[in-house]
C-alpha cells in the first residue's frame, strides 16, 4: 500500500504514528510531505521565540489517547530544553517533541521516507468510464516527476492570514507574525509598530514585540478590541443531557436534524447541573481589558467550569454540528460561535498578568472600533468608529486564517489547485467538502474519494471549532481505523 502524507505537523505525525502501530504497517511503502522548516513540527509549533506559550498546560498535552502526560514526561526526560516554570511550555517544545517521533520512526523503519519538498499539485488519474482512481502527489510542475499512491492524507494545516484591508506587498505591512523572531528582521527602532487583531496570535506578538522593540507604546487594534479569556481551573466535566441518544430522539422528531433551540436547551441544561452560571459570565465583558482580565483572574473556578463544559462541546461538535440544518448552521456562527471563541483557547494566566502590566505603564494600548486601514504618504492610517485616525510605520497583522476557499490566493496554491482540478470543493461555511464520519474528501468530479483523506483546519465546514491539538490527534487515529478497516 502506497500512502502519502502532505504536511507533517500535528495531523501527519499522528497519523504516522497511528500507522506505524497496525498490523499491516510492514506492506505499506510511506513517504511523508513537507519543507524542511515545517517537517515534523507544524507552522504552529515551529521553532520560535521561547515567549509564545501553548495555551494548554503541558501535562494536558500529547499525541497519545492513552496518555495525556505523555508529552510532558517526554519534556521531563529530555535535557536540551529546561524552563523554570513547565506548567506551560514554550510552543516549539511540542514541535520538538513530535518532531521526535519523526525522526525515531525515519531511523528505525525503511518504508518511512522523509521528503523535504512542498507539494504544489494533487492530481487524480483515471481512465475515462473507470471508477478507480489514482492519486499523483507533485512537488515540480513536471508530470513526469510526479509519484503514483493508493492514499493520500490531506494534512497542511492552518491555511494563510486574512488581509481584511488589502494590504499586502506593502512595505512595512507583515502579513503573518511567524515566526515571530524573524518579525521584526527588517523593523528600526524608532517606527511606530500597530498589531491588526486582538486575538490570541496578537497575544504572542504582545509577548515578542514588548521584549524586543524599543520603542514603545505598541497599539493593538480590532473591531471589537476584546482580547481573549484567561484559563481558569478547568474541572473533568460530562454531558447528561447534551448526548448522542437524545439527539437521535430529537432528529426522529423534526425531519433528520436537531433545531439549534432544542440543543441550547440541552446544553444550558447541562450548564444548570454543574451550577455554572451562563448569562453572568457570557456577559461578563465590560469592554475594558484591564477588567475583564481581572475579572477572569479572580473568577477561575466560575470561569474554569464554563470552558471545560465549552471545551467539551468542541470536542463532541462532530456529530452536534452535523445534526443542526443548514439554516441553524448559520445562526450558530453568528450568535454562538463568536461566545465559543472568547471562551475557548484561553490564555495562560501569566500571559493576563502580563497584559495588565503593559496596560498599565502605557507600553501596550488596546484599542476598539477599528473600522479601516489605508496606506497614504508612507504611513499606515488606523480610522476608527469616532472619525479619529492614528498613523503607524510598521503593521502587523495577526487576524488569523482564512476559512474560506473564495479567499484564497498564491499563499495557498495547492488548495486553489486541487479545486482547479475538481478533487475538491468548497463547502459553503468553510474549508472543503468531506464526509463528516470518515473525513474523506468529497471531489465534485469523482464523488466520495475511497481513500483520499482530509484533517485539520481544511475541514472547518464540517469539524467547526475542532482544531485543538487532542482534537486533531482524535481525528487522525478514526480516519487510519477507517482506512484499516477498508483495506
Amino acid at each position: 500500500m502506497r500512502i502519502a502524507i502532505i504536511g507533517m505537523g500535528t495531523a501527519g505525525v499522528t497519523l504516522l504514528k497511528e500507522l506505524v502501530k497496525s498490523d499491516s504497517f510492514s506492506k505499506m511503502h510511506i513517504d511523508v510531505y513537507d519543507n524542511p522548516i515545517n517537517m515534523g513540527q507544524g507552522i504552529p509549533f515551529q521553532n520560535d521565540s521561547a515567549e509564545l506559550l501553548i495555551n494548554l498546560p503541558a501535562a494536558q498535552m500529547s499525541l497519545n489517547l492513552d496518555n495525556h502526560r505523555e508529552f510532558y514526561e517526554w519534556y521531563e526526560m529530555q535535557s536540551t530544553f529546561k524552563f523554570s516554570n513547565p506548567e506551560y511550555l514554550p510552543r516549539f517544545i511540542f514541535g520538538h517533541y513530535m518532531k521526535d517521533y519523526l525522526q525515531k520512526f525515519n531511523h528505525d523503519y525503511d518504508n518511512i521516507h522523509t521528503i523535504k519538498e512542498e507539494v504544489n499539485e494533487v492530481f487524480i488519474e483515471s481512465e475515462i468510464g473507470q471508477t478507480d482512481v489514482t492519486y499523483c502527489v507533485c512537488t515540480s510542475k513536471e508530470t513526469e516527476n510526479c509519484k503514483q499512491y493508493e492514499v493520500v492524507f490531506l494534512t497542511i494545516g492552518t491555511l494563510s492570514y486574512h488581509d481584511p484591508y488589502g494590504l499586502k506587498g506593502i512595505r512595512g505591512y507583515i502579513k503573518t507574525p511567524y515566526p515571530t523572531y524573524n518579525t521584526l528582521d527588517d523593523v528600526q527602532d524608532f517606527e511606530d509598530i500597530a498589531i491588526i487583531g486582538t486575538g490570541l496570535a496578537s497575544l504572542d506578538v504582545i509577548r515578542y514585540v514588548t521584549a524586543h522593540h524599543p520603542k514603545l507604546p505598541i497599539t493593538v487594534a480590532s473591531r471589537k478590541g476584546r482580547l481573549p479569556s484567561v484559563r481558569g481551573e478547568m474541572p473533568d466535566i460530562d454531558f447528561q443531557y447534551v448526548t448522542p441518544e437524545n439527539f437521535n430522539e430529537i432528529k426522529r422528531k423534526h425531519f433528520g436534524n436537531v433545531p439549534l433551540d432544542e440543543a441550547i436547551k440541552l446544553f444550558l441544561k447541562d450548564c444548570a447541573l454543574h451550577h455554572i452560571d451562563v448569562e453572568t459570565l457570557v456577559h461578563r465583558s465590560q469592554d475594558d481589558p484591564i477588567k475583564d482580565l481581572t475579572y477572569d483572574l479572580e473568577h477561575a473556578d466560575e470561569l474554569g467550569k464554563l470552558q471545560s463544559i465549552l471545551e467539551l462541546a468542541k470536542e463532541n461538535l462532530n456529530w452536534i454540528w452535523n445534526s443542526l440544518s443548514r439554516e441553524d448552521q448559520k445562526r450558530f456562527l453568528t450568535n454562538y460561535q463568536p461566545i465559543l471563541k472568547e471562551n475557548s483557547n484561553p490564555m495562560p494566566p501569566q500571559t493576563a498578568r502580563l497584559l495588565i502590566d503593559h496596560i498599565n505603564h502605557g507600553t501596550i494600548k488596546i484599542k476598539r472600533d477599528l473600522e479601516d486601514v489605508q496606506y497614504n504618504d508612507n504611513k499606515f492610517n488606523f480610522k476608527y468608529k469616532d472619525a479619529s485616525v492614528e498613523r503607524f510605520d510598521i503593521v502587523i497583522n495577526a487576524t488569523g486564517s482564512k476559512t474560506q476557499l473564495a479567499d484564497l490566493d498564491g499563499d495557498d496554491q495547492l488548495v486553489l489547485n486541487l479545486e482547479n482540478r475538481q478533487v475538491v470543493q468548497a463547502h459553503p461555511l468553510g474549508g472543503i467538502q468531506i464526509v463528516a464520519e470518515t473525513n474523506q474528501i468529497i471531489s465534485p468530479r469523482y464523488g466520495t474519494l475511497k481513500h483520499m483523506y482530509a484533517l485539520g483546519q481544511l475541514t472547518n465546514g464540517i469539524n467547526q471549532s475542532r482544531n485543538g491539538v487532542m482534537m486533531i490527534v482524535k481525528q487522525a487515529v478514526n480516519v487510519v481505523d477507517h482506512l484499516l478497516s477498508t483495506k
